[in-house]
């Protein structure tokens, strides 16, 4: 496995744990978290690479992780009028990801209330039936 791929991966799961909700301790065994998990890989207009890993929760809740040059960013999901939309867990970093079948773009946007979405990579495309 690319040393990429395990960064995200483990990322992925790093987040996956801190979103669980601490259980009390008892002698009942509670159920664990059910989710289904897919890893995406998009090539971008530039040839920048943007690897993805999501995760959809049987109570409607989704999340997904970002890998690209370097940085790691877990993302929740945000309302959307087509496609999902995904903004970054921690504000100062400002990433958003939009995607719509196949297709997706990074932007960032300044933490700042009069702060304007800007494209980052634009033209991203899934590639991952190659890998």
């Amino acid at each position: 496995m690319r040393k990429d791929v395990m960064v995200l991966v483990a990322g992925a799961a790093l987040m996956l744990a801190a979103c669980e909700e601490p259980q009390p301790q008892s002698p009942q065994a509670s159920e664990p978290v059910s989710y289904d998990s897919v890893r995406v890989t998009y090539s971008c207009e530039g040839g920048a690479e943007v690897q993805a890993v999501y995760f959809n929760f049987a109570d409607g809740q989704a999340l997904a992780v970002l890998h690209h040059e370097g940085t790691l960013a877990p993302m929740r999901i945000m309302r959307s009028a087509s496609g999902a939309k995904y903004t970054s867990l921690d504000e100062e970093l400002g990433w958003r990801w939009h995607t719509k079948g196949p297709e997706a773009a990074l932007s960032y946007m300044a933490p700042d209330h009069t702060a304007k979405e800007e494209v980052v990579l634009s033209g991203c495309r899934d590639v991952t039936q190659g890998e």
